[in-house]
């Protein structure tokens, strides 16, 4: 039976990049010598090609109506551009300045996030793309660029971002977690590893959707960043959790909490990222996402969809309730048409 009247995966990554000519130039051919480390070095650098086959084979494969396009660590906003405007029933798509980062990365420009802003604004004036993400931007050599972002400087670089999002009345994605493997440095999002930063944006931008990517859960089984998402999603109705990287009993944290309950909470898996499920017989949780660094990089499709919503199945809860979770939320947020009315709960 399938879990919700419509289903929309809000994390999902529909390129994967063409790494293995860039790690032979390493000398590095063996896949069980590919490190993740090594990976995220050249990722920005590398082609991202069209995966969108194997995402249309798992879309159907567990009754995934639609998904939101997300691009990141050198993705191409037009590759899921020309995904959206084929498949129009099955996509829409956030973007990401990109250009600027790669000619920032060419040594062309410095990046700032004013040219990073222009560049969203130019996308979003389009109006082809229905949100910004994945997280907020920053400058592409923040992993290797010597120099640790301060919290004022960095929160002043997010209201700039916030306004582009504010002028043109679409939702902003904060990064949030770690996948283990994949070294996500301080300097590059510190927001990432501060949920608590966004209580001001919440305030300031009360009319700006903020949606945590993966809620503090990418990877792992440590709950520090998922209390602290739950908790500020609890003080400001403009906030929400992407939940697909959840284990069941975290959903049930969020549902239990009055402020936050189904109604902000958004089904995503992070589809095409290449996080495997981890699987630890006896502990608890039992399985979990996780890029364990000494297995090497997963060369695979990872099936996130399918682990995804073993766990939401599990919930005992209304199906009113799971149709919000799985699909009527991100239809509310992110101003997708749907073909009837009342198909949903309301919420205010």
């Amino acid at each position: 039976m399938k879990l919700g009247r419509f289903i929309i995966d809000t994390h999902v990554h529909a390129q994967r990049h063409a790494a293995g000519p860039e790690f032979k130039k390493l000398g590095i051919a063996v896949p069980e010598k590919m490190k993740y480390r090594d990976l995220s070095n050249i990722m920005p650098h590398l082609t991202a090609y069209d995966n969108s086959k194997r995402l249309l084979y798992d879309m159907e494969c567990y009754d995934v109506d639609m998904c939101v396009l997300l691009p990141a660590f050198g993705m191409s906003n037009d590759i899921n551009m020309a995904l959206v405007e084929k498949y129009p029933d099955k996509f829409v798509a956030v973007c990401a300045p990109k250009k600027t980062a790669e000619r920032a990365l060419a040594g062309e420009i410095e990046w700032t996030i004013e040219a990073a802003c222009q560049e969203l604004d130019e996308l979003l004036s389009t109006g082809k793309f229905v949100g910004l993400g994945e997280g907020m931007p920053t400058t592409p050599e923040g992993r290797t660029s010597g120099k640790t972002l301060g919290h004022s400087e960095r929160m002043d670089q997010l209201r700039k971002v916030m306004d582009v999002a504010r002028k043109h009345k679409v939702p902003v994605r904060v990064h949030t977690g770690s996948p283990m493997g994949y070294p996500i440095a301080y300097t590059y999002w510190p927001e990432n590893w501060h949920p608590y930063w966004m209580n001001d944006l919440a305030v300031e931008y009360p009319d700006v959707p903020i949606i945590y990517d993966h809620g503090g859960m990418q990877g792992g089984n440590q709950e520090n960043l998922v209390n602290e998402c739950i908790q500020v999603a609890a003080n400001h109705d403009n906030v929400y959790l992407e939940t697909g990287l959840y284990w069941t009993e975290l959903y049930y944290k969020a549902l239990v909490n009055p402020n936050v309950g189904p109604e902000k909470l958004l089904w995503g898996t992070d589809w095409g990222a290449s996080i495997p499920t981890h699987t630890h017989i006896g502990a608890h949780p039992q399985t979990y996402a996780m890029q364990v660094r000494k297995d090497g990089i997963v060369t695979h499709q990872v099936d996130v969809m399918g682990w995804s919503l073993k766990q939401v199945s599990r919930l005992d809860i209304s199906q009113d309730d799971m149709n919000l979770i799985l699909g009527g939320n991100a239809l509310r947020i992110y101003k997708i048409p749907f073909p009837l009315s009342r198909m949903f709960k309301p919420v205010e």
